[in-house]
Formats: structure tokens, C-alpha cells, sequence
């Protein structure tokens, strides 16, 4: 009798439990469904489509821009002049190049890439300037015997480098004044 008595009882929990939990989902249930939808997890793409300028005037002598520029560059160096401003740098593979924060997985072992900077004296409303440019000629090459297909930067190295270089320039003008 006792053991019947036992088993009444957790039938009547159980079914307590049930109906708590049926409520909970009745109330609940399109709170979920809409809080799910209110959180995207996908990667934004609008940094990708945003148009980047891979070209920035910098108020500097020309030749604080330039070593300035070197000092931010950390790959090897292929072509360069200063006469005609010009740094190119040898093809840097992509998985040992530079790598956006948000990449998960490291890029195809067939992609390469070389970065052109190309520097232009001026002076912008009365002020010496300089112009820097970057070009990132990336490719992919799919095997061994087909030429290689040009893929698109989606400009955040080059981004990266005007920081750098702006950055480097601000330490040029501190020491500059510390003097």
C-alpha cells in the first residue's frame, strides 16, 4: 500500500511538472523564438562592401613619411626608390601575411600576395604633404600548370599600414619636439 502511495505521489509531481513546463513554453515560447532572431551570428560583410581608400595625404616632409613607411613594413622588400617613390615588396604567401582579427581559418595555401606603395610630394593648402598609395595585388594560384587569378583586397592591411605609418609620424613629430 505504501509503495501505490509512493507512486501516486511522483505521478502527481510529474504531472505538476509537465504543466509548469507546458506554461513556460506557452508563455515563453515566442519570446524565444524572437530572441533567437534578434542576434546575428554571422560575420558582418558590410566591412568587406564598405569602399576603403587606398590612398591618404599625410602633412609630412616626405622623408619622415618614407622611413615611416619602412619602419611599418615587416615583410621583405623587393624594389624600392626613393627618387621616384616607389616600395614593392617580394610575394608574401598567405598564410605567413597578415591575417584580419576575425579570420577563423588560415587562407588557401595557393593564395600570395605583394604590396606597391607609391609616394607623390605636394602641398595641400599651403602645407607640404605627401601622398601615400597601396596597392595589394593578391592572387591565387588553383594548381601548378594555370596562371594565377587575381582576387580582390578587402582593404584592412592597407588600412592597417596608413595607421601605422600615421602612427610612426607622430613619433617623428614627439621626438622632434622633445629635442
Amino acid at each position: 500500500m505504501l509503495h501505490t502511495v509512493q507512486l501516486l505521489i511522483r505521478l502527481k509531481v510529474l504531472k505538476m511538472k509537465t504543466a509548469l513546463l507546458m506554461m513556460l513554453i506557452t508563455l515563453n515560447g515566442p519570446m524565444l523564438l524572437t530572441g533567437c532572431s534578434l542576434i546575428d551570428i554571422r560575420p558582418r560583410t558590410d566591412i568587406n562592401s564598405s569602399p576603403v581608400s587606398k590612398q591618404k595625404v599625410f602633412f609630412a616632409h616626405y622623408d619622415n613619411v618614407w622611413r615611416s613607411a619602412h619602419a611599418s613594413l615587416k615583410y621583405p622588400i623587393a624594389q624600392e626608390n626613393q627618387d621616384t617613390g616607389i616600395i614593392e615588396t617580394e610575394y608574401i604567401k598567405g598564410v605567413d601575411g597578415w591575417l584580419p582579427p576575425t579570420t577563423t581559418k588560415p587562407p588557401s595555401s595557393g593564395v600570395r600576395y605583394k604590396l606597391l606603395l607609391t609616394f607623390a610630394k605636394g602641398t595641400t593648402e599651403g602645407r607640404e604633404s605627401t601622398r601615400v598609395t597601396i596597392e595589394k595585388k593578391m592572387e591565387i594560384l588553383k594548381n601548378f600548370f594555370s596562371m594565377p587569378e587575381p582576387i580582390e583586397s578587402n582593404g584592412l592591411e592597407e588600412s592597417v599600414l596608413f595607421y601605422r605609418i600615421e602612427r610612426e609620424l607622430i613619433i617623428i613629430d614627439a621626438l622632434k619636439k622633445a629635442h
